[in-house]
C-alpha cells in the first residue's frame, strides 16, 4: 500500500509557504521522502511569481512595500497570484510513481481528479476542467496578455458557470514532481488588480475587467463564508478518496526544516 504523508498547516506567509513546497519538492528528488500533500492558508496578503517571471515587470514593488506585503517566488510556473483568503495545496511525488502517469499531462489530470472530488465534498457542482473561449470577457487576448494567474484559464484548471475558480502550476525535476493548486474562498478583485503593473490605465481596467467576469470564489458559488479549516477538511478527505494508501500526518523532517530556513528570504 502507498504510503502518503499529510500536513496540515496553518496559515503563514508568503515566502514561508513557498520555501515549504520549495523544501518538499527538493526531499522528494532527493530521494529522502515520499509522495506528500500539504494543504495550508495564507497569514496576511503575499503576493507570488512564477519560477521564470520578473517582478519589475509584472508587480506593483514600491506599493508592496509600503503595504508590508512580502513578494516570493514560487518552485512552480506561471503568472503573479495576489494570495488573499484561499485555500492552496500543494503535492510532491516521485517520478515514476504508481499513482501518476509519468507525463505532465498526466499528473495534471490525475491531481485536477482529487481537486474535483474535493470541491464536490464542500457543496460545489457542475465544475469543469477546460478552459473558456479566449474571447468569453469580450477582450482580444492576443492583444492583451494580463500578468494575472487567476485571469487566465488552462487545461486542467477548474471552472465554474464557464468562471475560473482554481489556478494550478507544476515543476517537474528528474526524480520529483511538485503540483501547487489555489482555490479562491474569497476574493478582493479591485485591490488585487492595483498591486499588478500596467503600461497604462486603459491596460489596468481592461484587466480588471477579466478578473471580475472570469473568475470566481467559493464563497460567492455557495453564498456563504467557507472557513480555511472546513476547506481543508474537504480536501484531506478528496485527495485521500482520490489516491488510496496509508496516510499518515506528519511534519516536515529535520532536514526539509533546515532547507526551508535557508530559502525563504522575500524577493
Amino acid at each position: 500500500m502507498t504510503e502518503w504523508r499529510i500536513i496540515c498547516d496553518q496559515a503563514q506567509k508568503g515566502p514561508v509557504n513557498m520555501a515549504t513546497d520549495l523544501a518538499l519538492l527538493q526531499s522528494c528528488n532527493e530521494g529522502l521522502s515520499g509522495p506528500t500533500l500539504r494543504l495550508y492558508g495564507w497569514s496576511g496578503i503575499s503576493v507570488t511569481l512564477g519560477y521564470a517571471q520578473s517582478e519589475k515587470d509584472q508587480i506593483e514593488e514600491e506599493l508592496c512595500r509600503s503595504l508590508n506585503i512580502p513578494i516570493s517566488r514560487r518552485p512552480t510556473g506561471g503568472r503573479a497570484m495576489v494570495h488573499q483568503n484561499e485555500l492552496t495545496y500543494s503535492l510532491a511525488a516521485p517520478i515514476p510513481h504508481e499513482q501518476f502517469p509519468s507525463s505532465l499531462k498526466g499528473a495534471y489530470t490525475a491531481v485536477s481528479r482529487a481537486v474535483e472530488n474535493s470541491l464536490r465534498r464542500l457543496g460545489v457542482e457542475n465544475i469543469l476542467c477546460r478552459a473558456v473561449p479566449p474571447k468569453a470577457s469580450g477582450i482580444e487576448r492576443d492583444k492583451f496578455r494580463s500578468p494575472a494567474c487567476f485571469a487566465n484559464l488552462n487545461g486542467h484548471e477548474i471552472s465554474f458557470d464557464g468562471k475560473k475558480l482554481t489556478g494550478g502550476a507544476q515543476r517537474r525535476l528528474k526524480n520529483a514532481f511538485l503540483q501547487q493548486g489555489s482555490v479562491l474562498l474569497d476574493c478582493d478583485r479591485e485591490f488585487a488588480n492595483t498591486l499588478f503593473k500596467f503600461p497604462d490605465d486603459e491596460a489596468r481596467e481592461k484587466n480588471l475587467k477579466i478578473l471580475q467576469d472570469q473568475t470566481i470564489s467559493m464563497n460567492e458559488i455557495l453564498n456563504k463564508s467557507l472557513s480555511l479549516e472546513e476547506s481543508i477538511l474537504a480536501f484531506k478527505k478528496g485527495f485521500m478518496e482520490t489516491f488510496p494508501g496509508d496516510w499518515n500526518a506528519q511534519g516536515l523532517s529535520d532536514w526539509e526544516g533546515n532547507f526551508r530556513d535557508s530559502h525563504m528570504a522575500p524577493i
